[in-house]
């Protein structure tokens, strides 16, 4: 059956729809973090899942305590005998079991780096800008699907945890949170010195709690072997993904003479006129996507790589109605 204009129409005017929501420029504007409510709906977090045993579930029918109420009937072998309804026992004569209705909510924890390192973009918006309105998009749709939303904020100044709740007031609270470290980015000098990857990985394994959805969004470039490590804990009772946020010219500068390239808390010096040079520096960036992508193949965790002019809704999206395994065929 082929789709009415009607249909067509409204696919259209909602594709134009989202794509106004796709970020641009190099500061993160609370306003824009709040309109991807409008988008949450069609990135369903449950639907996809890792190796982890536990994914976190939204409603299940239970046999014994919950929260909501939902029938009686008769007593079955192995039933709760706390469950037992004695009035209606009693006034059948038979035993009858009280059958729940338990809210299981999945802790989401969303671990997002605004270090230093993610000021930086070629194309459409900044990485900062990247990670924060993708999070935005995220946390909206775990409270859609009746998620608490918490997060881990990673800056040149340290680690910031907001405890996982079940309130647009925690989403708020993390949105201007994000905003306040954007400004103060903007407003102060680059610090030399950052706030290494790997504590924040040592923060999660103590703050994680078993059965959370655990999202990175970093462009994970001081990556190491520790962080792997600190991070294994994790994932052997949590569900975890890792969205590689990059630009362009971080794989490919042009040969335009002498740029400043700055990685971190380091500067470097570079003329992309020297061969040599360049082509060591591009082996470098090549090594490291490809070190991230084989340490999450390792630990089994689901890996996007997002560019700074990719489209947040389609890729997310995508990854997250995705049935099998992702894979780091992207990060080349």
């Amino acid at each position: 059956m082929k789709p009415n204009s009607t249909t067509q129409t409204n696919a259209v005017q909602n594709k134009t729809a989202l794509s106004a929501l796709e970020p641009r420029g190099t500061r993160i504007v609370l306003h824009n973090l709040l309109r991807w409510q409008l988008a949450a709906a069609y990135i369903p977090l449950e639907s996809r899942s890792n190796s982890s045993q536990l994914s976190g579930t939204q409603r299940s029918t239970l046999r014994g305590r919950g929260i909501d109420f939902d029938e009686v009937r008769l007593y079955q072998a192995g039933d709760d005998v706390r469950s037992v309804d004695w009035r209606v026992t009693a006034r059948t004569g038979k035993m009858h079991t009280k059958i729940f209705h338990e809210e299981k909510e999945r802790p989401v924890l969303l671990v997002i780096d605004l270090r230093s390192g993610m000021y930086f973009g070629s194309r459409r918006c900044f990485k900062s800008v990247l990670a924060a309105n993708a999070a935005a998009l995220l946390a909206w749709a775990a409270v859609a699907s009746g998620d608490r939303i918490g997060a881990l904020l990673i800056s040149d100044n340290g680690v910031m945890d907001i405890k996982p709740q079940r309130s647009r007031h925690t989403l708020l609270q993390l949105f201007r949170q994000i905003i306040a470290l954007d400004e103060q980015h903007a407003s102060n000098t680059p610090s030399s010195v950052s706030t290494p990857w790997q504590q924040a990985m040592q923060q999660l394994r103590v703050l994680v709690r078993p059965g959370t959805c655990v999202i990175m969004l970093s462009d994970f470039h001081d990556w190491n072997t520790q962080c792997q490590q600190a991070l294994h804990p994790v994932v052997r009772h949590s569900q975890c993904f890792a969205i590689h946020i990059h630009d362009i010219l971080e794989k490919q500068l042009p040969a335009i003479g002498l740029v400043n390239l700055r990685s971190g808390n380091q500067t470097i010096a570079l003329d992309t006129q020297d061969t040599q040079r360049l082509a060591h520096y591009q082996q470098q960036r090549q090594h490291h996507y490809q070190t991230v992508a084989a340490a999450m193949r390792t630990l089994k965790i689901p890996l996007l790589a997002l560019q700074t002019d990719a489209g947040i809704f389609s890729s997310l999206r995508q990854f997250f109605t995705a049935g099998k395994q992702a894979g780091a065929t992207d990060e080349r």
